[in-house]
């Protein structure tokens, strides 16, 4: 047997294993060829493979980080042959495994339009015919077996077996603690996908969907270890059932929108300003009660702003974290016990506001000065259907501006300069437009650029007030720069924020309710949309529906918000499930457990700090809080567990 260095065996037997996986993914897509609709002479096809390299080495780096281990592990009694053939049995074992389920999911591929995630587990659970059923398709794929056994037999013959000889046991241990050093930071690095791919957080399935064109692509691009792994610990919620008809839970809730009879198409432009932490506690004419009416807050521009706009008395985010916001603004979906994007019902079909309007033939672009695919933003923007996204690599592209010099050092572009490139590039696009844009500067660690340390000050408790302060002005200088652009007049406007800020100042924003209190401002500067204040509440996943409302528009979607000027919506409502599910309907605020089970009621109009707990007191209300909650969990669940989140225009649904 020929022995190799432990460090060339390593690289070697790796480099094989890769290449397995891309066997896996050729047969994959010959398999379910008719499936799609890719253009082989672009470049879309090798963006594909090339995204597929960077799972597969992600799921190789989870799957062989054992026997990587022990090859290098510093323990010189290991170096025999017995060990090393341990060894590559393990290899062989590990991989075969990740081979099979690999070439069984392109048979099941079809069935499911993506790859198998531990959703399957919930799915098939109850059935007792899985053996049959598996057995018949085994027939029908005889071709796999023969495949699979090839590509074992090919890892076994080509296997390289390491075995170092220990010549000087101080080199010996010297050398081997350093490479497993090495090697452990080079697999988490691999796992995360930071490989070709930059990111804050680990790779998850979702940014399968970064490299693809169409969402059924990802299939292609991901492999199923992968799938299984990254969603081990993440196996959906078993669907509630607390009303048996559909019939009767959809006369409680349905997120079917049908077009309003009478209404008149209006293609209008819409450019949504997702600004982070952008609390209401920040913006004085939202507070005129606070600190007995002294309370001036940090947002002048806005106060000024607010009166040319729309809004309601309560407005509410959907959830406290950032990536759980373009869901909850863009595709009216709410967070649920885990965020959309991490969890396996994010490769699912979606309708967003840009795929919604690309009916309409509106172009879309989505807008982050963060590092490209940061936050897993650029991936759920391909998934929602926006035709572009324009990142820090755009930004520095544009000779208008500085570059990386206006780069914040942590985080992303500077909100001012980036927010002037969102004006611009806008004007490069053709009317009708759909935009979205996430800013960055009041994040932690909460810095503003040099030239403004003398003119935004630490003016309150926290140093986040002096970044709302510094992006308040950025909204005033985009407003600026925006309102001399040709597209202005014919566009609405939204701002709001992803979420609450966690630096909170006043008791009536540390509660519960208190912390999901963000600003939604809807404004049109031909004043086509009312102004002022109105009573009732609006959330985060309302902005899509009553956005479609306003431009008029005509066939039927899908969105678990409200359209806010539906007279049928006679109670606003907002949900948030960062914990718990909780409620809002008019003046009442409810908490409950995963079972739906109320364990908290408030008026919190009455009792802002709420103190008085109403639960369990017999008032209607809660009964009433209580059903319309359950309805729209069931709902959501149901849908999201059947993937049926995208309106199906074949299917013609009837109200």
């Amino acid at each position: 047997m020929k022995h190799f260095h432990y460090l060339t065996s390593l690289l070697c037997n790796m480099a094989l294993v890769l290449v397995m996986y891309m066997i896996c993914r050729i047969e994959f897509l010959l398999e379910n060829l008719s499936l799609f609709t890719i253009d082989w002479g672009s470049g879309d096809c090798l963006n594909l493979f090339r995204g597929g390299l960077i799972f597969d080495i992600s799921a190789i780096c989870y799957t062989n980080i054992l026997y990587m281990v022990c090859v290098v592990f510093p323990c010189h009694v290991k170096e025999t042959a017995i060990y090393h053939k341990i060894m590559k049995w393990l290899f062989v074992i590990i991989n075969s495994i990740a081979i099979v389920i690999n070439l069984m999911d392109s048979v099941y591929y079809p069935f499911s339009k993506h790859r198998v995630t531990t959703k399957v587990f919930n799915e098939f659970e109850n059935e007792n015919n899985i053996g049959k059923i598996v057995g018949h398709e085994l027939i029908n794929h005889w071709y796999l077996f023969l495949l699979t056994f090839i590509m074992i037999f090919a890892m076994w013959k080509l296997y390289c077996n390491p075995l170092q000889k220990v010549t000087s046991l101080k080199r010996y241990y010297v050398q081997y603690t350093l490479s497993l050093i090495v090697l452990v930071t080079l697999a988490v690095f691999g796992m995360r996908g930071a490989i070709g791919y930059t990111s804050t957080r680990p790779i998850t399935i979702s940014n399968a969907h970064q490299y693809v064109q169409h969402p059924a692509e990802t299939g292609i691009v991901l492999n199923t270890p992968f799938s299984l792994i990254r969603t081990l610990n993440r196996r959906p919620p078993k669907t509630p059932v607390f009303y048996k008809s559909s019939a009767e839970l959809d006369s409680i809730y349905s997120p079917v929108h049908y077009p309003v009879e009478g209404s008149v198409p209006n293609k209008k432009n819409v450019v949504i300003l997702i600004v982070e932490s952008f609390s209401s506690e920040f913006i004085g004419s939202l507070n005129k009660s606070l600190n007995g009416g002294r309370y001036k807050g940090y947002t002048p521009f806005i106060d000024s702003f607010i009166p040319s706009c729309l809004t309601f008395e309560n407005t509410f985010c959907n959830t406290n974290v950032s990536i759980d916001a373009m869901p909850a603004v863009l595709a009216s979906i709410p967070r649920s016990s885990e965020p959309f994007i991490l969890s396996p019902y994010s490769l699912n079909h979606i309708n967003s506001i840009a795929s919604t309007l690309k009916k309409w033939d509106y172009q879309s672009a989505f807008f982050h000065g963060a590092d490209n695919g940061s936050m897993g933003f650029q991936a759920f923007a391909a998934q929602a259907g926006f035709d572009k996204y324009y990142g820090r690599t755009e930004y520095n592209q544009d000779k208008r501006f500085n570059g990386d010099k206006d780069f914040d050092g942590t985080w992303a572009i500077w909100d001012e300069e980036f927010l002037q490139f969102y004006a611009l590039k806008m004007s490069e696009m053709r009317e009708p437009f759909v935009t979205a844009v996430f800013t960055a500067t009041s994040h932690h660690p909460f810095a503003i650029p040099e030239k403004y340390k003398n003119v935004f000050r630490n003016e309150g408790q926290y140093e986040i007030h002096k970044c709302i302060r510094y992006t308040d002005n950025a909204l005033k200088l985009f407003f600026e720069t925006a309102s001399k652009q040709p597209w202005f007049d014919n566009t609405i406007f939204v701002i709001t924020a992803d979420h609450a800020s966690s630096r909170t100042t006043h008791a009536e924003y540390k509660s519960e309710l208190g912390n999901c209190k963000v600003p939604i401002l809807i404004y049109t500067p031909d004043n086509s949309v009312q102004k002022g204040k109105l009573s009732g509440v609006m959330q985060q996943i309302d902005i899509m529906p009553t956005i479609l409302r306003l431009l008029g528009y005509d066939r039927p979607f899908i969105a678990f918000g409200r359209n806010v000027f539906d007279a049928s919506s006679d109670e606003g409502w907002s949900m948030n499930w960062t914990h718990n599910p909780q409620f809002v309907m008019g003046d009442y605020f409810m908490q409950t457990d995963g079972d739906i089970n109320v364990t908290s009621l408030h008026d919190y109009k009455k009792d802002p700090l709420l103190k008085n707990n109403l639960a369990g007191k017999g008032l209607q209300v809660e009964q009433d809080m209580q059903m319309k909650l359950k309805a729209i969990v069931q709902s959501y669940m149901t849908r999201m567990a059947n993937d049926d989140v995208a309106f199906k225009d074949t299917t013609k649904q009837q109200r």
